[in-house]
């Protein structure tokens, strides 16, 4: 009962909200806008977000042919899940790859993975390609960790002000050189200008330990509801708690649009 008064609540603010606004949605912004980065820094302030030519290229080429190999296996499932009662296709087809074991769960649905090659695991594949796409994402897992410590690290460093602008940068020079060169975080590499209890829990706020990859076409999916708050169009996935996130983890998105065919 509590459940579906919360529900009705819900629908009833909703409601409220979108007869306020009328003919009027409220606005969003996208990268071209000018004010954008004032945006989201002001607004969204644990938000990191990194334009696509920050990234290597050879990871891209990597990543991007690892999806449509995939898709040429015809790795991606839609999902038949209920919801208020009623059977529903997912709009959205998915994949879970990741370490052996691990799952993820959404609307009474669990997803077990499929592994990534994992040191101690003998993992036999149905082909050298799908073998090589798992490869190459836990290559952009492991980009992506990184990325976020350095990240997490800065944002530490900024609310703080304990550190001055020149130690920042030369240290954020020295983090560079070393993954270069590396690849890999060590301890050494981070607890420099960070308490150890802080590295640890970098470290664990950015395991990541699946990836979930969602794949859908637009022109396929005539029945897609209308975006409601923003007038962004055509949605896939409405605007949602992830029921999965634990508190203070950080979540790495990768977005690729490709053209055609």
């Amino acid at each position: 009962m509590k459940r579906r008064a919360g529900e009705r609540e819900k629908e009833l603010k909703k409601k409220k909200l979108l007869e306020e606004l009328g003919e009027n949605r409220l606005p969003y912004m996208t990268p071209e806008d000018a004010d954008f980065h004032q945006l989201w820094k002001t607004k969204y302030s644990k938000l990191i977000f990194r334009k696509s030519d920050t990234v290597p290229e050879e990871l891209h080429q990597m990543v991007q042919e690892a999806f449509l190999t995939l898709r040429k296996h015809e790795c991606f499932f839609q999902d038949l899940v209920r919801i208020k009662g009623k059977d529903f296709l997912t709009p959205v087809s998915r994949i879970l790859i990741g370490n052996p074991g691990c799952t993820y769960k959404y609307l009474n649905t669990r997803l077990f993975t499929v592994p990534w090659p994992t040191e101690g695991y003998d993992i036999k594949y149905c082909s050298p390609q799908i073998q090589d796409a798992c490869k190459a994402l836990i290559r952009l897992n492991d980009y992506l960790h990184i990325e976020a410590v350095k990240a997490l690290e800065g944002q530490n460093f900024f609310e703080t002000k304990e550190i001055k602008d020149t130690t920042v940068i030369d240290r954020e020079q020295n983090f560079t050189t070393s993954l270069t060169e590396k690849g890999s975080i060590s301890k050494d590499q981070s607890s420099c200008c960070v308490r150890e209890d802080d590295y640890v829990s970098l470290r664990n706020r950015t395991s990541y330990n699946v990836t979930l990859l969602n794949y859908m076409d637009p022109l396929q999916m005539l029945y897609l509801k209308q975006e409601p708050y923003f007038g962004m169009g055509n949605m896939a996935v409405s605007w949602h708690h992830d029921e999965n996130l634990v508190e203070r983890s950080t979540v790495a998105v990768y977005s690729y649009s490709c053209e055609g065919e």
